[in-house]
């Protein structure tokens, strides 16, 4: 199941982009990785992916700012890709607001391999439905 999909990793830090693309690499998926909002947007232009996996804090186009520009200006089916927000912030204080600004889903770091494997089966799963009942 795991390899037909195609997750675009958004992570600033090279350290952590490292650690989650060996996590990614280890749970089955077949992923690219980006560092900063900016390069999101462009790699959407060129390849079909079925969720985003995006830092919050990154430098010139932060994660808020890029889920903004994906839901309002990007067309369809680009701007309903899942998006999960990664933060090392408080949990409680965003997960209030994370739907509101257009993210499906909200991971707190550190987390579990088990966690972000659960979170991500969910959100592909629930857009496999959507686009089946979109066909028929």
């Amino acid at each position: 199941m795991k390899k037909n999909f195609k997750i675009l990793l958004a992570e600033d830090f090279e350290p952590s982009r490292k650690i989650m693309s060996e996590i990614l690499s280890a749970l089955g998926y077949d992923y690219e990785t980006v560092a900063n909002g900016y390069d999101v947007i462009f790699a959407l232009k060129d390849n079909k992916f079925d969720l985003i996996l995006m830092d919050l804090k990154m430098p010139m186009l932060d994660g808020f700012e890029t889920i903004e520009h994906i839901r309002r200006n990007l067309n369809y089916p680009v701007n309903t890709i899942p998006v999960i927000a990664m933060t090392g912030m408080d949990y409680s204080e965003l997960n209030q607001t994370y739907k509101g600004e257009g993210f499906d889903g909200i991971i707190q770091k550190p987390f579990s391999l088990d966690q972000l494997d659960n979170l991500l089966k969910k959100l592909l799963s629930n857009s496999t439905e959507k686009e089946k009942m979109k066909i028929s």
